[in-house]
Order: structure tokens, then C-alpha cells, then sequence
């Protein structure tokens, strides 16, 4: 059968491991380790059982021990017809279902290519592969008898030859192409040494002393959960043996005879056989063009694809993670089971050279040692360089880019964008696609309604009226009255508008740090702009209020406190002739900080406003359309309804779509006045789109999912212990973690929020930094985003924070 016709692997799914097996294969749940006790016999007990189940003899005394990390292992010589043969006599504890399915494996190799690379299956005298016994102690187990391969162990060799890696790597692809068609009921089963599931060691990590050897595991599993997880369904599945290292490999006359332990079989993608394998045959001098010998054996038997090539790297530092994790967790164990560290010092080394040499450089040597092309950019693709040229010329210095290695992104697909190498990036911070990068949905009504219709307000079409009813119906009170503009900015000039309209004042209260908008009129009722560089200071007809800040403000938590000022504003207000046409404030601070309000500060800020006679404007481009959790609107956890609703951002997905909402008596002042149009505002490809964005919020169940993910989220940033957080705060998914010296616990410390990004950014997770004094790192990313994702988020920083420390000064 030519290799265009063999059976390709199922692709591994995330699934629920009740389902039948292999109707689809997959993936479970990641798996603590267990460790009963290893089965305890004295070895004259167990030559006796072997003479009476399999009539074996000793004839050279023993048995004797052989070691193991799991089974009891003895190796005995005994007289058959044949003359003396040496076997291995295997006690396991594991359940029946299991020892059943390693027998099977052995059995079904039996008749393929690769039977003379591993033990054959003795029966015993009444024709059984395995007889069920207790040990010693009285604890039930099982045995059996195989084959022994003699010979060397590869553990012993000093110097394993380029002929025999690539001799393991033919062997071992040997294997799986032997065992693709492989069926047993047990073969889904949970295991710690299945790398698909080697996110367990995260709560180990205890096991680990503080320090650059855990940094090293919290950057593997990091890289694990953002590169290799999200990729597992486009991988191949099929039954591994899980386990080629150097202890379970058998060399005779500088040549490869045999594998054995089929303890650790189970299903996986393919390649994890590979990584296996690169795990343990990379602990040597010259670690990359070592396991570059055993993909060159590998890929002649079984070809590589790019994307198995792509994630090798991770797949062998995630091996090297789960044993030297396995090691710490067993030395407390059993410190004098040899077995479990005999080569965990290597690994550790090798993890470090890895980490060391870098994920793009390592893959493109073995791919390119495959005679496969190295990651090339994609078709059309210019140079980053070029494209920075051509950018300061062609938009100006004016607009900024984010990362010191700006990112040149092509293509994006739920939480992950995608650079022109097809590097994928966790986006923790684009908070405008808010139900993920080109939602399919999304993408459909979008393209179904520019091919029918796209023209202005002047005419009538549904669209704008269909959207304007399921909008109003999500919020409260009299809000119920839509204009749709192309932007937040927009859309707050507009309210400003209304209020202005209907209050006949012009001067407006907002809260210190806020952000408003782009033009010049939000530019001057923005404290974070007109504050900051380039800035021209405070107008005169601007008021502006300390920020109600839990942590730093001047009254602590006391909320009403901070609303105090509007009536001061409104007194300064009537004495220059004019008054306060509007309060306007995020329901949740933004620039200032991911902050929450102090407790009743929006409630005492309105009663107050509408006291002076101001309209009340809630400006949650940022924060509405659930990303808070708790409710659609930010507001609505606070216990107010404001008097102009203004959206923006994430309310078409990234399509330019704003609107503000208001009441019928604040609509009927505005229409007294000049004729408002907006020329894109409402058009029915803009409607179309914002309408799929707001069926997929309610359908996904995504603002459960921003509380649910987001309270996870912030609870495993708070366990973060570093001197230099001062707070991890927000609500749902839009969270800020504020990063202060660690001397003074006061100063903010923007370098390090900077770092920490730059490192997180050159791990393929997206974060950026806000607050008066650039210290907040800011998490606010499409609301898809779930605990996977969150768990990568989470291992990132973790290990960033580990990586930007400030060592402690020595005394």
C-alpha cells in the first residue's frame, strides 16, 4: 500500500472523554499523577510463581530486580526446550483494563513490521497473558511474563551514534504507522506522561524551589497553553508507546534492538512519540543536532508536517517539564527509588539549553535537516522593515505602534492573531473584537448584506430599525431612543450634543484620568490627554473630579465622597453665566487604571449632576455590551440609569459602528435644533454586522462566560505573590494588574509593566499598559476568551513577573 493510500490518524478534539471511543479521538482533561504502591514480593516468591503459573526455572539464581518507576521489573533465566531464555517478569498495579490494553499492543505488533523491536507476550501454562496475584502485603496486582532483549540500555551508551538516532527515530515511526489502526476500549485513557495533558504540572509547581529552574517550567507550560493547545485539533491522533527514553531502549553491536514498557501507551497526536523521544535522546553535548539525527530517522519512515515540526519544540520542553516535575513529586515520595532521577539533572540541563537557543531558530534547524523549507512568510508578504519605512512616511511619526518588535499581523480567528511567519498571539487586550477575531457569524452577515445593500439613513430599510429594537431592549428605564454614528468619539460628541441642546449650559464634570475620545472637543474633556504629553492643560468649561480610586484616592472607598466637587463645579459654572450641561464618566476607568469606582460614587455623582441641572452621560465605549460579567451594562451593577448611553468599540466586532442612546424628552431637545445627519452612521452593512455581534453575545452565553473566566482569571492573578503588585482589579474580563516599586509599594513602575509586556509579547501573548502612570497592565480580550486561554494568560505573567524581578539587594 502506497503512503497516499494509508488510513491518516483522526484529527485529537477536545471532547467529552464519556463519548464513544474513536468515533472521534481526543484529548482529556489534564491528569494528576496517583501512585499506589509498587507491587512488594520477595524474589523467592516470585521465582516460585513463576514456576508455577509459567513453568519457568530458574537456572542462574535470581530473579533479579530490574527497577521501575511504577511496576516491580525482575529478570530471570530459565531452562525451556529450546535452551535457557532470559524473561522479564512484570507485577503491575494498574487496573485490569490496562494491563489488557498493553498486552493487545503487544500482540498487534506481533504480526507487524516492528515484531522483532519489542517483547513478545509469554503465555502462561493455561494460556493466559496474565495471571491476577497479591504481593507480600496483600495487595492485588497482576502478572505477567515477556521477552527479554538483551543487550545494553541506551542510558549506557557514552556516545550514541548519528546511525543509531536516526535508527530510533525509523523505529519509532515504524511503531505508529504499525499502530494506527490499533483498537482497544482502554486506549482513551488519562495519564500524566500524556503530553496532551501536561498542564497538571501547574499546580505542582510547589514541588519546584522558587527560582530560575521554575521560571524555566512556568515559560515551557506558558508556551505549551499558547502554541500547542490551541493547535491540537489540526494534529493527527492515533495510540503512542509514550515513553522512548533512554532507560526503556535496548542497543547490541551499535545497533538498535529493541523498545519496551508499554506502560505509558495511550492515544495523542503522533508527534508526541517524536517529542518523547527528542526529550530524552537530547541530553548530550550537542542537544539540537542530536534530536535533528532522530527526526531525519523519523521522517523517512513516517514524513513530518510542518505543523508537527512547528510544535516540536514546545512538545519536548513540555516532556522535559512533566518529568523534572514528576522527579521533585516522586523524591518526596520515595527518596530512594534511583529509578525516578537517573537522568533528571540532564533534563533539566537540556530544558535550559533549549529555553536558551529559542523556539525559531531550533525548528528551522530541523526542519531544514528534513529537507523540508523553513517557515516561509506568506505569500505577498513584505518585510517588517520596509513596512516601517513606508509607514513614517505615508501615516506620520503621529501614530503609534505597540512593542518595541512591532508585530505585523495577516490573519486573526477567535482570541489568537497571526503574524506573517503564521506565529499565533494570544490577544489579551483587543477589546473592539469582542466576540472574537472574524466570528464567523459575523463574517457571513457582513458579506451577505454588502452584496445586497449599503446606502444611508435617508432612505428607509429595517436593518437600522431591527437593531435599534433588540438594543433598547437590553437596557433600562427610558433609554430608548438610538442614534448610530462610526465611532466612540463620535458617538460622545454627539451626546455632548444632546446635553448641550437640552440644558442650554456648556461646561461639562468629568473624573480625573478619563479618556473620552480622538477630537478636539473629547481631547478637552479628557484628562488623560489634555494632562499628558502635548497637552494644552484644562479648559476653563471643564470640572474636573478627583478619580474615586479604592486604592489611592484621597477618600479611600468612601464613593460619595468623591462626587462632592459637582456642586463646587456648578457654583463656578453659574458664575461666569454659564452651566453644567453634562457628567460624563466610564462606568468602569479605562485610562486611569482598569478601575472600579469607589463604592456609591456613580450613584451620589448622578444625584448631584441632576441636582445642578446636568444630563448624565455613561460612557461605557469600553466596558458595555457585557464585558463586566455581572450584567449587559456596566452602569446596571452600580444602581443607576444614566441619561445618554454611548457605545463604540466592541459594538460591531471592529466594524466602525458608535451609537448613543437616550431618552425620548433629551431626543425631542436635540431635533428642536440644527438637522443631524451622518452620512455612514446606520448604514445597513453596519447595522447587519451589529446585530450578529449582539445575537452572538446572547447565543454563546459570552457575558456568563466574562463573569465565570474573569472571576478565575483575577483569583489566579491575585496568587501571584510579588512585592511589586499592588493590585489586580476590574470586573469580568476587563481587569488591570497595578505594578509598583516593591521597596516603596507606592511608585508606580512603568518599566516593569513595560517589561513584563515586552515579555509576554515575546511569548505570543498581547498585553499593553495604561494609567496616569503607565503601570496597569490591562487585560480586556474578546469576550471568547475562556479558561484554556486563561490559563495560558495566567502561566505568561507568572512567569514574566519571575523574569522581571528585581533581585534582592544583597546585605
Amino acid at each position: 500500500m502506497v503512503d497516499s493510500e494509508r488510513r491518516r490518524p483522526p484529527a485529537c478534539q477536545l471532547v467529552n472523554p464519556e463519548s464513544p471511543p474513536r468515533a472521534q479521538s481526543y484529548i482529556l482533561a489534564p491528569a494528576m499523577p496517583t501512585a499506589p504502591p509498587r507491587p512488594q514480593l520477595d524474589a523467592s516468591r516470585v521465582a516460585a510463581l513463576a514456576h508455577q503459573l509459567w513453568g519457568l526455572t530458574p537456572t542462574r539464581g535470581g530473579p533479579h530486580d530490574l527497577g521501575s518507576y511504577d511496576d516491580s521489573n525482575y529478570a530471570i533465566t530459565s531452562s525451556t526446550d529450546a535452551g535457557e531464555r532470559a524473561h522479564v517478569i512484570k507485577l503491575s498495579v494498574e487496573p485490569r483494563e490496562i494491563i489488557d490494553l498493553q498486552c493487545a499492543v503487544l500482540g498487534h505488533l506481533a504480526t507487524r513490521p516492528s515484531a522483532g523491536l519489542v517483547p513478545q507476550i509469554i503465555p502462561s501454562r493455561d494460556g493466559q497473558a496474565f495471571v491476577a496475584i497479591r504481593d507480600d502485603a496483600g495487595q492485588a496486582c497482576i502478572m505477567r511474563v515477556l521477552s527479554f532483549i538483551p543487550g545494553k540500555l541506551w542510558s549506557e551508551l557514552s556516545d550514541p551514534t548519528p546511525a543509531l538516532r536516526r535508527a530510533l527515530g525509523q523505529a519509532l515511526a515504524q511503531i505508529n504507522r504499525d499502530l494506527e489502526d490499533f483498537e482497544h476500549p482502554a486506549m482513551y485513557r488519562s495519564s500524566p506522561w500524556n503530553l496532551t495533558q501536561a498542564e497538571w504540572i501547574a499546580d505542582e509547581l510547589g514541588a519546584i524551589e522558587p527560582g530560575p529552574k521554575r521560571a524555566l517550567i512556568v515559560d515551557a507550560l506558558a508556551q505549551f497553553r499558547a502554541r500547542v493547545i490551541p493547535r491540537l485539533p489540526e494534529l493527527g491522533c492515533q495510540l503512542i508507546h509514550g515513553d522512548a527514553n533512554d532507560q526503556n531502549l535496548v542497543v547490541a553491536d551499535h545497533e538498535l534492538r529493541g523498545i519496551f514498557d508499554f506502560g505509558d501507551v495511550g492515544v495523542a497526536p503522533t508527534i508526541c512519540e517524536l517529542a518523547i523521544a527528542a526529550a530524552y535522546t537530547g541530553m548530550v553535548t550537542d542537544p539540537i543536532q542530536a534530536i535533528a539525527e532522530l527526526c531525519v530517522g523519523y521522517h523517512e519512515r513516517r514524513p513530518l508536517s510542518s505543523i508537527e515540526l512547528d510544535l516540536l519544540f514546545d512538545l519536548v520542553r513540555a516532556r522535559l517539564a512533566v518529568s523534572v516535575t514528576c522527579s521533585a513529586l516522586v523524591r518526596a515520595r520515595e527518596p530512594d527509588n534511583a529509578h525516578s532521577f537517573s537522568s533528571e539533572a540532564q533534563a533539566w540541563s537540556l530544558l535550559g539549553k533549549l529555553t536558551e537557543f529559542g523556539r525559531r531558530a531550533v525548528t528551522k534547524y530541523w526542519t531544514s535537516a528534513c529537507g523540508l523549507p523553513a517557515p516561509v512568510r506568506v505569500p505577498g508578504a513584505r518585510s517588517r522593515p520596509r513596512l516601517l519605512a513606508q509607514r513614517r512616511v505615508r501615516l506620520g511619526a503621529a501614530l503609534s505602534l505597540a512593542y518595541d518588535s512591532p508585530l505585523y499581523i495577516r490573519r486573526g480567528e477567535g482570541t489568537w492573531l497571526f503574524d506573517e511567519h503564521d506565529n499565533a498571539y494570544l490577544d489579551c487586550v483587543n477589546n473592539i473584537s469582542h466576540v472574537g477575531h472574524c466570528h464567523p457569524r459575523v463574517v457571513a452577515e457582513a458579506t451577505r448584506q454588502i452584496a445586497t445593500l449599503n446606502t444611508n439613513t435617508r432612505y428607509l430599510h429595517e436593518g437600522i430599525l431591527h437593531y435599534a429594537e433588540q438594543l433598547t431592549a437590553t437596557l433600562p428605564g427610558e433609554l430608548s431612543v438610538v442614534f448610530l454614528v462610526c465611532s466612540g468619539t463620535e458617538a460622545n460628541e454627539l451626546a455632548l450634543r444632546i446635553a448641550r441642546a437640552h440644558t442650554g449650559a456648556n461646561e461639562v464634570v468629568v473624573v480625573d484620568g478619563a479618556y473620552h475620545g480622538n477630537s478636539s472637543t473629547m481631547v478637552d474633556i479628557s484628562p488623560y490627554k489634555f494632562d499628558g504629553p502635548g497637552g494644552r492643560g484644562r479648559p476653563d468649561w471643564v470640572h474636573v473630579l478627583d478619580t474615586p480610586d479604592p486604592l489611592h484616592g484621597r477618600h479611600g472607598d468612601n464613593g460619595p465622597a468623591y462626587a462632592r466637587g459637582i456642586a463646587a463645579a456648578a457654583d463656578r459654572a453659574r458664575a461666569r453665566g454659564d452651566g453644567l450641561a453634562a457628567f460624563i464618566c466610564e462606568s468602569v476607568l479605562g485610562c486611569a487604571g482598569q478601575i472600579v469606582p469607589a463604592p456609591g460614587f456613580l450613584a451620589a455623582a448622578y444625584q448631584q449632576a441632576r441636582a445642578a441641572g446636568a444630563v448624565c452621560i455613561a460612557d461605557e465605549i469600553q466596558v458595555g455590551f457585557g464585558r463586566v460579567g455581572d450584567a449587559m451594562w456596566a452602569f446596571q451593577s452600580e444602581g443607576v440609569v444614566p441619561d445618554i448611553l454611548t457605545l463604540g468599540k466592541p459594538i460591531a466586532n471592529g466594524h466602525p459602528v458608535g451609537a448613543v442612546v437616550t431618552t425620548p424628552a433629551l431626543a425631542a431637545s436635540f431635533a428642536g435644533g440644527m438637522e443631524y445627519f451622518n452620512s455612514f452612521g446606520g448604514n445597513p452593512v453596519s447595522c447587519a454586522i451589529a446585530l450578529a455581534v449582539l445575537n452572538v453575545i446572547r447565543e454563546e452565553g459570552l457575558i456568563d462566560n466574562a463573569r465565570v473566566t474573569g472571576a478565575w482569571l483575577r483569583r489566579a492573578l491575585e496568587r501571584i505573590e510579588d512585592p511589586g503588585v499592588a493590585q489586580v482589579r476590574g470586573r469580568g474580563l476587563f481587569l488591570g494588574i497595578e505594578l509598583v516599586d516593591s521597596s516603596t509599594r507606592k511608585r508606580p513602575d512603568a518599566a516593569r509593566a513595560k517589561a513584563l509586556v515586552e515579555f509576554a509579547q515575546g511569548r505570543g501573548v498581547l498585553l499593553s499598559v495604561d494609567g496616569p502612570g503607565h503601570n496597569v497592565v490591562k487585560i480586556k480580550p474578546p469576550l471568547c476568551f475562556g479558561p484554556t486561554e486563561a490559563k495560558i494568560l495566567v502561566a505568561t505573567i507568572t512567569a514574566g513577573m519571575a523574569m522581571t524581578a528585581t533581585p534582592p539587594t544583597q546585605t
